[in-house]
């Protein structure tokens, strides 16, 4: 089921663009005494498919013509909205709580993070959002507008990509470290707004639960076949670990002390974008995050371990991890000096992060395996369509089992062996900290 896009410019034309105009964000000099010059021209849509990014609520871009004060001005949009499914469904993916995040981002956090920075964090203009019930809605200035754009591929980034990805996360982070050390009580301001928009529920719908654990045995049959080196009780430790979804994240993600600090929570290749070079090189000059849904206070690794397992493939990762890891260290460590004034605590120093890079290794790639092959293989249907659909067990199995072919298992497997090796190299148990008592029997081997 697609927008209708006619519906959507009238609700834009009738609802939305006067109440924008009132508030303010519409134009720099509104005044009630002009309301009655407001006119509406032409909206032109453009939907943003699957074949841009898998997402999991309805978007497109909306180009606005209007009229004020005798003026003709435009307007660029990004309107975010979640689909019409079922209220089991809705409550499941916990749409309520992401939005519930995102508009606190925008309209509290936001105002903090431009002063705090003088100005300098780069985020879309926000402009509108609600959230009820049933029905969520945020409306954000098209960011295309200033020359950023997301990366053309939706996995498998280049070196460069990777490396101004990373060096900008170190920066986010360095900049928590010191707000968290600096200013506590702002800090604790800041990250105290947070809803848990993944883990806070008590259960899980059946077939999620069984597309996580079908991807999670997928990442062991595909590390027997194309890494048969890994040891089998490894891969067994990490099926064991990981195939409870909410018991494994939810402990993995808890904010543990000294390291807990402000996290994007879904840092990848679909929620940055990039600027580019203007002499047609294509090379990369400056990143930006959106889509702050998943915003939490967690370890940073939550951020850099998800990002190089989803956005970037082991035959950039794996050959250039260390330099990658430097980068990401170098920038934490050189804006925490710059924005705190202060040498770095002991706890923060490269050896620290990089045991607890390892410790969220299982975390990063039971994300991957389960959301990798989205972005290899988008399906034809839209998310709407695939929650408000009845699909048989044996049709999830066969889907998260092979959607995306030998790329995923290939992918997948060669990140259980950098687990493997990085958890031998740095005797990093990966099971530390995860009491799996109760979900251990319940993994499909």
């Amino acid at each position: 089921m697609s927008l209708n896009v006619d519906d959507e410019i009238q609700w834009l034309t009738e609802t939305i663009l006067p109440e924008i105009l009132k508030n303010g964000r519409l134009v720099d000099n509104y005044s009630e005494s002009e309301l009655n010059t407001f006119k509406v021209g032409s909206i032109a849509i453009n939907i943003i498919g699957v074949e841009e990014a898998f997402m999991l609520t309805q978007c497109y871009r909306a180009t606005i013509n209007f009229e004020y004060a005798g003026e003709q001005q435009m307007r660029k949009f990004v309107v975010k909205k979640t689909p019409k499914i079922p209220k089991e469904a809705y409550d499941e993916t916990q749409f309520g709580d992401l939005f519930y995040n995102e508009i606190s981002f925008y309209t509290e956090i936001l105002p903090i993070l431009q002063k705090l920075s003088n100005g300098n964090f780069a985020a879309p203009k926000y402009y509108y959002s609600e959230n009820k019930p049933m029905s969520a809605i945020l409306i954000l200035g098209d960011f295309g507008e200033d020359g950023w754009s997301v990366t053309k591929k939706r996995f498998g980034l280049s070196l460069e990509h990777a490396r101004i990805a990373v060096k900008f996360l170190g920066r986010f982070h360095g900049f928590g470290y010191a707000l968290k050390i600096n200013q506590r009580e702002r800090f604790d301001q800041l990250t105290s707004q947070f809803r848990d928009s993944r883990y806070a529920a008590e259960s899980i719908g059946a077939d999620w639960d069984l597309s996580m654990k079908t991807a999670i045995k997928r990442a062991g049959l595909a590390t027997r076949t194309y890494q048969p080196e890994v040891d089998k009780d490894f891969i067994k430790k990490f099926q064991q670990l990981t195939c409870s979804y909410l018991g494994f994240g939810r402990q993995r993600v808890a904010p543990k002390e000294p390291l807990a600090i402000l996290c994007h929570g879904d840092f990848l290749r679909n929620n940055v974008a990039y600027k580019y070079d203007t002499d047609s090189s294509g090379n990369p000059l400056e990143i930006m995050m959106f889509d702050y849904q998943t915003m939490r206070l967690s370890s940073p690794m939550i951020d850099l371990t998800v990002f190089l397992a989803v956005s970037v493939l082991a035959d950039v990762r794996y050959k250039n991890f260390d330099s990658l890891f430097d980068d990401y260290c170098n920038a934490l460590f050189a804006s925490f000096k710059e924005n705190s004034q202060q040498p770095l605590p002991e706890f923060l120093n490269r050896e620290n992060l990089l045991k607890e890079y390892v410790l969220y290794l299982p975390f990063s790639l039971s994300i991957s395996a389960s959301f990798l092959m989205f972005l290899v293989d988008p399906p034809a249907i839209t998310l709407e369509d695939m929650l408000n659909s009845v699909i048989p067990e044996e049709e999830i199995i066969q889907r998260n089992m092979t959607q995306g072919g030998e790329i995923v298992d290939r992918e997948i497997a060669h990140q259980m062996l950098e687990m493997f090796e990085l958890s031998r190299l740095h005797n990093v148990q990966i099971d530390e900290g995860i009491d799996n008592s109760d979900w251990v029997d319940s993994a499909i081997f």
